[in-house]
């Protein structure tokens, strides 16, 4: 049972408890009178949490000094693309050409050098553009083209299984 100057206090604190300032349940809430401090209404909850010792209207104790900060690490500045980093990083598609036979697709070198294909084609005419691979078809060579026809022709048919390749006679007369 709350007595009547139990009442006037949870009035006084606006039916709401001074912990969580909760005001459901407030017919039951109680109020705790610590010793050299003003009464504090507390919630059921709250009450059982902090029994007879409520943090509200507790006199405030000495801040503790704050531990030196230790030194911080500077920050890493992002670098603007026109800036050289210490090492070049090795070029994927030029390693991954070594490994490759003398004649590949588009997509053979995207995949052995874990490039897009759109990526890797760009590169692929940048370094035809320097004379370093050349373009055979729908493929590309390292291997430097032949100056002799022929001998090209002949090339081809070697590596080919179903073209025979029907040179032009010369007419007899």
């Amino acid at each position: 049972m709350t007595s009547t100057e139990d009442l006037t206090e949870i009035e006084r604190a606006g039916r709401r408890c001074a912990v969580c300032h909760s005001a459901r349940g407030w017919r039951r809430f109680d109020v705790v009178r610590p010793a050299a401090r003003e009464p504090v209404v507390l919630c059921a909850s709250c009450r059982a949490r902090f029994g007879d010792d409520p943090p509200v209207g507790r006199p405030e104790a000495p801040a503790p000094e704050p531990a030196p900060a230790a030194p911080r690490k500077p920050r890493r500045r992002k670098r603007s693309a026109g800036e050289q980093r210490g090492e070049p990083r090795p070029d994927r598609l030029r390693a991954a050409l070594r490994e490759m036979p003398a004649s590949f697709s588009t997509a053979m070198a995207a995949k052995a050098a874990g490039l897009n294909n759109a990526k890797t084609l760009a590169r692929l005419e940048d370094l035809e553009r320097r004379g370093e691979i050349w373009r055979d078809g729908n493929r590309w060579t390292t291997e430097e083209p032949s100056s002799d026809l022929s001998a090209a022709l002949d090339r081809l048919q070697e590596r080919t299984s179903n073209l025979r390749i029907i040179r032009e006679r010369t007419p007899v007369g």
